[in-house]
């Protein structure tokens, strides 16, 4: 007799990133959002990258604390970008010395506000800047732990034009930031910047990875790499790069090569995870090496990541034909549409709060069809404005603070960030005489996700049982009760 199967795991449960995996002896890689590779010695202990920001940091050096007695007396970035760096500060605050290659001290200088430009415009939340290096890598050259020495190289250019490469003597293990990255298709740069990639430069990079023959690869993203997963990276790297040159070559124009490139992706990358880049963002990083287009990077040139409408607009007569409307369009699988439906929500009643906070909710759930994070940015930006917007016209209105929390409570169930800023959203929403039963029940289960987030499942279910007696057929509290 067969057993019932057994029920499919909560989709609102907590899958906070971070643990470690023994590279070598003395030598961790702790996955999260970014690696770090945590380097014991006798006397010290190195962190290379600090994480991606001052929350993953924090996870970071409890564990760090809780497995090992040596002090954090070094935290090395292997590039400049934050979210290698954003730790800084906590390491520093706990003893470390921050080292950075000089080309990383001139990089941070010069792409700072770009980088943050880029960052915001895919809807995130920033920490202050990241704290600046105390030592350089070529002032040291070396650093020793007790027993154990960190070489620091030099690294060819690659992701970025200033790597440092992390080769940890005694075990030959070499730790190589984003110059190596794995598991899902590769992020391949800041796209707000021009940083090659149209020539040799990353595969002379791969080449200086694989000169020191080293037992393991710590990535800047995915697990640890062996001979066959750098293979396969610079596989992907070569195919993406000669298609995009070659179509650059015959003269077509950008948005058709990234159609023809897309359309002839082979299976190999089509199955790849899109978890942050995609195809089309290593197509344009290697066309704005080629082409001009007018200012460094590409995110001004990138095409919308949702495809066209399906359908043609309609002629909705006030706010709710529009947000109906765009409604039917989700529910018929046409994101594009409830975009187009979004905008003209915005742009017709630019100062109405009850407008702009539905074409909020349709750019957000329009966002779900998207895979990559950076390209979901196309629909979050816009929803954080128009919330924000909605919010200065009418500070009290509670559906646009429930959007606004709920935007940043799902994504920290999976990277841990704090949420006492979305809860005091839900706290001020609640005074809204407006709101029915329903969107009391949503801000006790978004309340119930906030403590899940931070690990007191108590409270969580408690807060989800409150949204049951507001609501009782309230489908996402009993999914997570589930």
């Amino acid at each position: 007799m067969s057993r019932p199967a057994a029920p499919a795991a909560s989709p609102f449960r907590a899958q906070v990133p971070g643990g470690f995996s023994e590279l070598a002896p003395g030598v961790h890689l702790w996955r999260s959002i970014v690696n770090s590779t945590v380097i014991v010695g006798r006397d010290a202990i190195a962190v290379i990258d600090t994480q991606v920001n001052r929350a993953a940091a924090g996870r970071l050096l409890t564990a760090i604390r809780g497995r090992f007695r040596q002090p954090v007396r070094w935290a090395v970035n292997t590039h400049y970008h934050w979210d290698h760096t954003n730790g800084n500060q906590l390491f520093a605050d706990a003893g470390a010395v921050i080292v950075q290659g000089e080309r990383t001290v001139h990089a941070t200088a010069t792409r700072q506000d770009r980088q943050k430009a880029f960052l915001r415009s895919r809807g995130f939340d920033l920490d202050p800047d990241p704290r600046p290096h105390d030592r350089t890598a070529e002032e040291l050259g070396a650093i020793d732990l007790g027993g154990v020495t960190l070489e620091l190289h030099r690294g060819h250019d690659a992701e970025t034009a200033d790597p440092t490469l992390v080769w940890v003597r005694e075990s030959r293990v070499l730790c190589a930031g984003d110059t190596v990255m794995t598991g899902s298709f590769p992020i391949l740069g800041q796209p707000n910047q021009r940083e090659g990639f149209e020539n040799e430069d990353w595969f002379a990079a791969l080449a200086q990875v694989r000169d020191f023959a080293p037992v393991a690869v710590a990535p800047g993203h995915g697990p640890a790499a062996d001979a066959g997963a750098l293979d396969l990276f610079e596989r992907t790297l070569r195919w993406i790069r000669d298609a995009t040159v070659a179509e650059h070559a015959a003269g077509r124009p950008l948005a058709e090569a990234i159609a023809r490139i897309e359309a002839t992706l082979p299976d190999w990358i089509r199955t790849m995870s899109e978890v942050w880049g995609t195809p089309r963002y290593a197509v344009l990083r290697v066309w704005c090496g080629l082409a001009d287009l007018g200012e460094p990077g590409f995110m001004h040139a990138k095409p919308p990541a949702l495809p066209p409408a399906r359908a043609p607009l309609p002629a909705a007569a006030d706010i709710a034909g529009w947000r109906e409307a765009g409604e039917q369009a989700l529910e018929g699988g046409d994101p594009g549409l409830a975009a187009a439906c979004a905008g003209a929500l915005r742009d017709r009643w630019p100062d109405d709060a009850d407008a702009l906070a539905a074409a909020a909710e349709l750019w957000l759930q329009a966002s779900r069809s998207l895979r990559s994070v950076l390209e979901k940015g196309d629909c979050l930006r816009p929803a954080l404005d128009a919330l924000d917007r909605a919010l200065a016209i009418e500070p009290g209105h509670g559906r646009a603070r429930i959007a606004r929390a709920r935007s940043r409570i799902l994504p920290a169930l999976r990277s841990g960030d704090p949420t006492a800023g979305a809860e005091a959203d839900l706290d001020r929403a609640a005074d809204d005489h407006r709101l029915g039963a329903r969107d009391h029940a949503e801000i006790h289960w978004l309340r119930g996700l906030a403590r899940r987030a931070r690990g007191d499942e108590d409270g969580a279910s408690a807060c989800l049982r409150r949204a049951l007696r507001s609501d009782p057929g309230f489908a996402p509290a009993l999914l997570a009760l589930r």
